[in-house]
């Protein structure tokens, strides 16, 4: 299928590879690991002042290119030029002499400094003696803080804040640098949509200073409206280059992203089924936390998909972690198919067969230094194992089941998660809740750093299992996802739910309309 046809050709404008005056230049750039290539004979250019977003689905090589540039890679072959000069030596510290930043997917943070040290981690400001100058370094951090407005201060711990909030840290770190390329690899990924908005116009005020943005996201919507240029790669190889004009439409990218047609639209809005009369599968009464949450109550009929939005500090991290016994209550009960939960935590959550898949799967998603298989069997280790001892065959069969079912690229079972690229970790996260065939699921986030082949799968699944009988609350920051995925959506703001809309009523201005009142 080839969208916006005239005279069966697409209008959209393809860009050459290369310009006269390009401020980046990759010539045939190869880079294997072991039978795996990432990248295979990439060339192309990039401008000076513009912001050129990379786009393919997990595995293309996007986050190797620029891992490349970074310097944290070295090419198998192939040349890297900046501003003319090539580059000899790869290692971040020469890059980031020369003027380059990189914002990584999963979070470089030095979670036991503080926020400004975070901030300005090589450029401690000093006094006339030589001594750190504790209010400048204080002064500058708060400069940068207010930036993006939000209520963090500079001293504060990393390791006290949330996952967005440290995300907005890391990217406040490369735009305070006054680097000249900044690298960044969904950036947007824990963001809310206000955040995304602020972040969107911070880089169109700096590429008007003739800073240069290499993107990397896997939001259409977004890639659409902040780049300049998108370069399309797919299997490790440079497809093409679009130019973004009111010609490129979001078909345009997703066809020569996937290389194959989807079928339906991803973000089509859910078909309302109206569970009010079905028996609670789960219901949550008075959950409440000093400080933290106000008393919230909600419940999950059989058969429906609820979901949460919130912006940063309402309280939905709260709600989604205490609800599985991740963190304490003060107050509240919790009644799993007419059973009240006298016992909280994750392991009775499991034995009831409650799955809950993390916003985080670097921290707490994923053992990453253990082999795929083991990572998957965790949740039914009592199914694979006898007696303590693990029936490896068994192991095996159930491990490459999944690993098709959500099409993981993988070489093997074994191979750990910190090899694989962000997408395929998340979709081995998703399949090891999955294949514990659980009767409820509380998913954060379940598309994050996802391209758009496997999101469409994952809501594809999620629908196809809810029609088979298993509840799912959902909480993310995507509002297309949310909206595609939900029957209802509950919004909370300042630690307390603030209302909920069903069928007809969910729309993203109004869910944004009671987030924000």
């Amino acid at each position: 299928m080839e969208p916006n046809l005239v005279n069966g050709k697409s209008k959209a404008k393809i860009a050459p590879a290369f310009q006269k005056d390009d401020f980046i230049e990759m010539h045939g750039i190869t880079k294997s690991y072991g039978i795996v290539e990432a990248l295979n004979e990439v060339s192309f250019g990039i401008k000076k002042g513009e912001v050129h977003t990379l786009l393919g689905e997990n595995g293309a090589g996007k986050s190797t290119l620029v891992k490349v540039i970074m310097g944290e890679e070295t090419p198998d072959s192939g040349r890297l030029l900046i501003d003319g000069q090539v580059i000899e030596s790869y290692s971040p510290e020469n890059s980031y002499g020369m003027g380059i930043s990189m914002v990584h997917q999963e979070l470089a943070v030095f979670e036991n400094l503080t926020v400004a040290e975070n901030i300005f981690p090589s450029r401690y400001f000093t006094n006339k003696v030589g001594a750190i100058d504790w209010s400048e370094l204080k002064q500058r951090a708060e400069e940068s803080i207010d930036i993006f407005n939000i209520e963090i201060k500079p001293f504060q711990k990393m390791d006290s804040l949330t996952l967005a909030q440290q995300q907005i840290v890391e990217i406040l770190r490369c735009i305070s640098d006054n680097q000249r390329i900044i690298l960044l690899d969904e950036p947007t990924s824990g963001l809310n949509n206000i955040e995304t908005e602020k972040l969107m116009a911070i880089i169109d005020k700096l590429r008007t200073e003739g800073i240069t943005f290499i993107y990397i996201s896997h939001r259409i919507n977004e890639v659409l409206e902040i780049s300049d240029k998108i370069t399309i790669l797919r299997d490790g190889k440079y497809i093409r280059t679009f130019v973004n004009d009111e010609n490129l439409t979001e078909d345009d990218l997703v066809n020569s992203m996937v290389g194959r047609e989807l079928s339906g639209s991803l973000y089509s809005k859910k078909a309302f089924y109206d569970a009010s009369g079905n028996p609670v599968l789960f219901k949550v009464e008075g959950l409440e936390k000093k400080n933290a949450l106000d008393p919230v109550g909600f419940e999950l009929q059989e058969g429906e998909i609820i979901g949460f939005f919130g912006l940063e500090g309402s309280g939905l991290n709260k709600v989604s972690r205490m609800i599985y016994g991740l963190e304490g209550k003060d107050a509240g009960e919790i009644t799993f198919k007419n059973e009240k939960l006298s016992k909280i935590t994750p392991q009775e959550m499991i034995r009831k067969k409650i799955l809950y898949l993390n916003n985080n799967r670097k921290q707490a998603g994923l053992l990453l230094n253990s082999g795929a298989a083991d990572n998957m069997m965790l949740p039914r280790m009592d199914d694979l194992s006898v007696m303590t001892i693990l029936k490896n065959n068994a192991i095996a069969d159930y491990a490459e089941k999944y690993i098709r079912l959500f099409s993981i690229v993988i070489p093997s079972i074994f191979e750990k998660p910190r090899n694989l690229s962000g997408g395929n970790q998340q979709k081995l996260m998703f399949s090891m809740c999955t294949g514990a065939e659980p009767e409820l699921m509380i998913v954060n986030e379940p598309t994050r750093g996802i391209d758009v082949g496997a999101k469409s799968e994952i809501h594809k699944f999620i629908l196809q299992a809810s029609d088979k009988g298993t509840g799912f609350i959902i909480f993310s920051s995507d509002l297309p996802e949310l909206v595609g995925l939900c029957d209802r959506i509950y919004i909370m703001k300042n630690k307390a739910l603030v209302g909920d809309l069903q069928g007809d009523a969910i729309d993203e201005e109004a869910i944004l309309a009671l987030a924000c009142a």
